[in-house]
Parts: structure tokens; sequence; C-alpha cells
């Protein structure tokens, strides 16, 4: 009670004493200031764990059996689209080749492994090839990767149009994966065959996290 009557004394009596004695007492201490940086520590680590779970829930709403939840490591700003590298590995029993997923579709394999990551190349790679099958004919066909993905080796006879599915058949790869769909057919350049150019149902530079199929 004393330090208080003091303190309203000076304050009235003599401001900038009274205020500056005021400062100092209400001035936190070593140990406050230690478990302030400690919470705003505490704080911050929790908001990025929320931030990541939140990127990537709506991505990975469920795990299927058999498969490997992996997050997709930023790109930026190179933004490649032909390979991904991901937070599991070796440690987590991936191999090469194994299938990863976005949300059921197939977007590519693992080229390389790691301790902790692993390389995915993915259906945008110029050096992208693999058999396919398409529509529900199952008419066999080559499918190329690149900028601009494509079907290749079409029977002219082929009835294949433009919303049929193109999936997986290659050996090594869960067979009936899908992949795109057909959005238009032309002539090949030497006149022998059909092409189909493909639409996706994802953006690959906002991928934040796959299914590996084990």
């Amino acid at each position: 009670m004393v330090c208080v009557i003091v303190l309203i004394a000076l304050i009235f009596l003599a401001p900038q004493y009274g205020w500056q004695l005021r400062a100092w007492l209400g001035r936190p201490t070593a140990a406050q200031d230690a478990n302030s940086t400690a919470l705003t520590a505490e704080n911050q680590a929790l908001e990025a764990q929320l931030s990541v779970l939140q990127g990537v829930a709506s991505q990975l709403p469920s795990v299927p059996a058999g498969t490997v939840p992996a997050i997709v490591y930023s790109r930026y700003p190179l933004n490649f689209k032909n390979e991904i590298l991901v937070n599991v590995g070796a440690n987590e029993n991936v191999t090469t080749g194994t299938a990863a997923l976005f949300q059921g579709v197939y977007i590519g394999s693992v080229e390389k492994t790691f301790p902790g990551t692993s390389l995915i190349q993915t259906v945008f790679d110029g050096n992208f090839k693999m058999p396919v099958r398409v529509g529900s004919a199952g008419y066999d066909e080559l499918f190329v990767g690149g900028a601009a993905p494509r079907v290749t080796t079409l029977a002219k006879t082929a009835a294949v149009r433009p919303g049929d599915i193109v999936y997986t058949a290659g050996e090594g790869v869960p067979y009936g994966l899908p992949i795109g769909i057909v959005q238009s057919t032309s002539t090949s350049p030497d006149n022998l065959f059909q092409e189909a150019s493909l639409g996706f149902a994802y953006d690959m530079n906002t991928v934040q996290a796959v299914s590996l199929v084990r």
C-alpha cells in the first residue's frame, strides 16, 4: 500500500519520475521474458504444424491400405512438373518403381530413393513412357509424357472419343489406375496412327501430398 501511495503521489507531484517508476515496476523479469519467448516459439511451431495439416488434409482424406502417405517438398521458384521430391524413402521401405498416386490418380513412379526422401518421375517428364489402355474397349496404346502428355500409336480404326479414360496397363505398376482422359484426337504426323491429347483432374504445381503404393 505504501508503494502504491508513493507511486500515485509521484505521478501527480512529479510525473516524469512517477511514470518512470511505473514503467520500471511493470517491466517483465528475465524469467518472464524467457517464458514469453518459449511460448511464442511454441505457438509458432503449433501454427506451422496446423498449416501443414490443413494443407494436406484435403489431399489425403484417407490412406488406402497398402500405401504410404507422403508430403511433397516445395519446388518454388522452379516449379518443375517433371519430378517431385517427397519426405519418405528407403527408411519406410519405398523402392524404385513404386507408383505415386494423387487422390487415386496415377501421377508417376519413384525414380530414386534415399534414406528419408524419394524422387518421383511424373507423367509430365519428357522421358516418361508407359503402355496404357484407353476407354471401355481397352485399346492398347503408348502413353508419352511431357509438358503436354499424349497417347500415341492409336489405330485409325480405334473408336476413341473425348472423355474416354486412360489407365495404367504396364508391368510393375498396379493395373487399372486412372491417368487422365482423352480431350481430342488427331492424325499422327506420319499419317499412320491416331494420337490423343489428354486432360488431367489436377494441377501438378498444387500437389502437396501423395500416396505411394507399397
